[in-house]
């Protein structure tokens, strides 16, 4: 039942993948560019998973000062990003599909396409020279473009 709940959430999820495989590469590249990782990519990505709270802390830990109803319930809370709600608030399960698991695995498909596209970034960060002027505006372009469809 679980398996086909995942199959079913993964059409849905194909806009947000594409959308997150390039912002997640961009972060990658910049995180790597600023001396980390990828394990700092997957971790930032699997833990923090906040798209542009992640591009802004790459500046607070290259700083002086840097601090650092069941689990299904609480990770649903912790992976509801806005691409996320959108998708949540527009689909439902297919007839036979649990509704539940159906909304899991999209959240879940969400935070690995950007956890994959975040690490291919760093990779590609760490071994290609990469001129990263501008990159970092990626998310305001994001929200631009949001703003104005």
């Amino acid at each position: 039942m679980k398996r086909k709940a995942l199959w079913a959430a993964v059409p849905y999820t194909i806009p947000v993948m594409l959308g997150y495989l390039f912002l997640g590469a961009a972060f990658g590249v910049l995180i790597a560019e600023n001396g980390f990782s990828v394990l700092w990519a997957f971790l930032m990505s699997t833990f923090i998973y906040a798209g542009s709270m992640q591009f802004a802390a790459i500046s607070l830990m290259t700083s002086a000062f840097s601090p650092v109803s069941g689990k299904k319930k609480l990770y649903m809370i912790f992976s509801l990003t806005d691409e996320t709600y959108s998708l949540l608030c527009g689909v439902s399960a297919p007839e036979g599909i649990d509704p539940d698991w159906f909304l899991f695995f999209i959240s879940l498909l969400d935070q690995l396409y950007w956890i994959i596209g975040s690490c291919i970034g760093a990779a590609a960060g760490s071994f290609l020279p990469f001129d990263s002027t501008g990159i970092d505006f990626a998310m305001t372009a994001l929200f631009l473009v949001i703003f104005v469809e």
